[in-house]
């Protein structure tokens, strides 16, 4: 344990702590050095297709579109992003503000995790969460995840530090109601402040004044989340209140978001453990140190507490790699006791170390490279249209165009298989989608003739009505090989340039850069016995601003 010469009785860190292998100054020390990490890795690190989505919701809520009322909220303070710039640079921009809500989600597992460990073990439990893999990629993120963890574990610090006075209880309640409107998964914090405030209930005795006040704490709570509800409802002009949809997200995330069984996102799990191998030892070693430690029965109940949500992965089925940023924070808090119990045999200088030095590798295999293509994506996407077109892409990379079809999720796919409807194709027959994006594995799997998961009406319509333009930029078209004389359908209107060579085309003589306007529907189309062969390419000779030399831009975390 870290003396009191070497920390001083004021809680400053003497000179002398310095040659004190079990300071609380290395920890420290190593917080900082991952913090300016983080700070070097959000300009350079590749958006994630999850903050494309978060982005693309961000500019239909700054453009009155419709949006749900639940998980939108978080993104009001980025508003003035949308709709000016590269889409890219803004997802950028709104990293900072995210990074200030991990630095508190940190501060608060310190507070929380000194409740039951020294200074030296709190700073470590705030340390081995920071240096986690997932959390090092993913804690700065334009998602919910990094906002609603610095709220719960706020919260959480308050409950378990201040005295449970009414000015308290009414903060520890507001924060309580905003964190679901943030996120629904707040709920998978709900052991918790089971435990804390259990452990406070106990700590007063059992009184009947605290019970009161902890009562109060959820009614409070309840009543900030149903305030809050209504006044975003309005702003937003949810159409009655946003009630129906809402009741329809939280229906879905019910039936769809828990199982039994072999986690779907067990890869995830085992990279986590992976790239956090020092943080899985201290949860792994977490209930023998919960069981160790000294204090009340009550406690160990809290920090039993603290710890259960790293089961979700067993039971709950959104658990990317972002998920971790939320999941991790209070079991980070609750493993203070088991680093207490590590630092009995290896000094925090050496915890320190190891977790820093876990951390590196995953650093050596980032694609440093990976954000400018994206960003020259966005930029190319920004000037090739005068007006919005609608297109089909994996996680909504160009928000200001119209996507016309769903986010890809695990579960998103078992429904769209179950309900059997052709989505695409249905879409194709509403209004032209000249666009095609293949910015997504499963896309790239159709497209190399692997239809396990799309409908063959559906597979039928992507792989026969698009063709590449620009990179990862496809447009709707058709390659006609030489010598052909066939009945073709066009499921996308509009005008057509020819490339290739010439062609006869509903019985009329086009000869390549000639444009013809096709309807939906079929077309004769006949070329010549040359070798050549034609490519109909949608679009009045629509050209490329900057040729894009690369085809993969995206990244799953």
């Amino acid at each position: 344990m870290t003396s009191a010469a070497a920390t001083g009785t004021s809680g400053r860190t003497s000179p002398r702590a310095w040659r004190d292998a079990d300071s609380a100054i290395w920890p420290i020390i190593a917080l900082g050095v991952l913090l300016a990490v983080q700070a070097a890795m959000i300009p350079a690190h590749a958006v994630n297709w999850d903050e494309s989505l978060h982005y693309g919701v961000l500019h239909d809520l700054a453009s009155g579109e419709a949006v749900g009322v639940l998980q939108s909220l978080y993104l009001r303070p980025y508003l003035w992003l949308a709709g000016t710039g590269n889409t890219i640079d803004n997802i950028v921009l709104a990293r900072w503000g995210q990074w200030l809500f991990e630095a508190v989600a940190i501060a608060s597992i310190y507070v929380v995790a000194r409740r039951f460990a020294d200074r030296t073990s709190a700073v470590l439990a705030a340390l081995a969460y920071l240096s986690a893999g997932y959390v090092l990629q993913n804690g700065f993120a334009l998602r919910a995840d990094p906002m609603v963890t610095a709220v719960l574990m706020s919260c959480l610090a308050i409950l378990t530090r201040c005295p449970l006075r009414w000015p308290v209880v009414l903060a520890a309640g507001m924060l309580g109601g905003l964190a679901p409107m943030l996120s629904i998964k707040a709920v998978l914090y709900a052991p918790a402040f089971a435990g804390i405030l259990w452990m406070r209930w106990n700590e007063s005795g059992r009184s009947r004044a605290a019970l009161a006040r902890i009562i109060s704490f959820a009614i409070i709570a309840a009543a900030a989340f149903a305030a809050i509800y209504a006044v975003h409802a309005a702003a937003i002009g949810a159409p009655g209140g946003g009630t129906e949809r809402s009741f329809s997200m939280a229906n879905s995330a019910a039936n769809r978001m828990f199982f039994i069984g072999r986690p779907n996102n067990l890869g995830a799990l085992v990279y986590f453990m992976m790239t956090a191998v020092g943080t899985t030892i201290l949860i792994l070693a977490a209930p023998f140190g919960i069981a160790r430690h000294t204090g009340a029965k009550a406690d160990r109940i809290a920090l039993t507490g603290l710890l259960l949500p790293v089961l979700t992965p067993f039971f709950y089925e959104n658990t990317a790699a972002y998920f971790y940023v939320f999941m991790l924070a209070p079991v980070a808090a609750a493993c203070a006791v088991s680093i207490t119990l590590v630092r009995r045999v290896v000094p925090a200088l050496a915890i320190s170390g190891l977790l820093l030095a876990f951390a590196v590798p995953l650093l050596l295999t980032e694609d440093w490279s990976m954000i400018e293509r994206q960003r020259r994506l966005a930029a190319e996407l920004g000037v090739m249209w005068d007006k919005p077109v609608a297109y089909f892409d994996h996680a909504d990379v160009a928000p200001a165009l119209n996507k016309r079809n769903p986010f890809q999720t695990p579960w998103g796919y078992r429904g769209y298989l179950a309900n059997g409807a052709p989505i695409y194709r249905e879409a194709m027959e509403r209004e032209p989608v000249p666009l095609f994006i293949p910015n997504w594995w499963t896309f790239r799997d159709l497209l190399s003739g692997n239809e396990d998961l799309f409908l063959p009406a559906d597979a039928k319509a992507l792989r026969e009505n698009y063709v590449p333009f620009n990179g990862p930029i496809w447009l709707a078209g058709k390659d006609i090989p030489p010598g052909s004389s066939g009945i073709h359908e066009f499921l996308v209107p509009g005008p057509y340039t020819l490339h290739g060579g010439s062609a006869r085309i509903d019985g009329r003589e086009m000869d390549s850069g000639a444009v013809t306007v096709l309807t939906r529907g079929f077309h004769r189309i006949e070329t010549p016995d040359d070798g050549k062969g034609i490519r109909l390419v949608w679009g009045n000779r629509i050209t490329s601003h900057d040729r894009l030399d690369f085809t993969h831009t995206w990244v799953p975390f």
